[in-house]
């Protein structure tokens, strides 16, 4: 059931032109869209949601992140030990099979302590909003979500980070 309360908001998205099919730049041509976005920000999306994940990595991909996409935490967790010079900002479900995003942000945090990270979720579960945050998350976004919001949001919160070999 909120799964398909998802789509349906992230299909109203791309009917209003808020997410366009890859290489459409509403801007102009791609030349001009690397002048308006001088620095790319890598992001790594964990949810064990694959529509989710498709949609999410279309979108942030063409607000001008490169995506690294992770089903588990434990996937997560690998894709962090090779990519993580690379990798600014982390948007990760908060309840996931296996290792949830809280358990998932702890092993994340030993690789990294200063690793950002926002929690999204339609259902915190036994977590509260307080305890996400006091466990190092920067936001919380409750599902479902509208695009240009979270794509703003994570581009601010990015745009923030501190100066790191991806940022040349």
């Amino acid at each position: 059931m909120f799964e398909r309360e998802v789509l349906e908001v992230l299909e109203s998205d791309l009917k209003k032109g808020l997410l366009l099919p890859t290489g459409q730049n509403p801007q102009g041509s791609a030349a001009e869209s690397l002048l308006l976005t001088p620095r790319t920000y890598g992001l790594l999306i964990v949810d064990d949601e694959e529509c989710v994940r498709s949609v999410l990595d279309l979108a942030m991909q063409q607000h001008g992140f490169v995506v690294w996409l992770a089903s588990s935490g434990k996937e997560a967790i690998g894709l962090y030990r090779r990519h993580g010079q690379a990798i600014d900002m982390v948007l990760m479900d908060v309840r996931m099979p296996g290792l949830d995003g809280p358990q998932t942000l702890a092993a994340l945090r030993q690789l990294n302590a200063q690793v950002r990270c926002c929690f999204m979720s339609g259902n915190l579960g036994s977590y509260t909003e307080w305890q996400l945050c006091n466990l190092g998350a920067i936001r919380v976004i409750r599902k479902p979500f509208h695009l240009a919001e979270i794509t703003a949001l994570l581009w601010g919160l990015a745009s923030n980070a501190p100066f790191s070999p991806s940022s040349v």
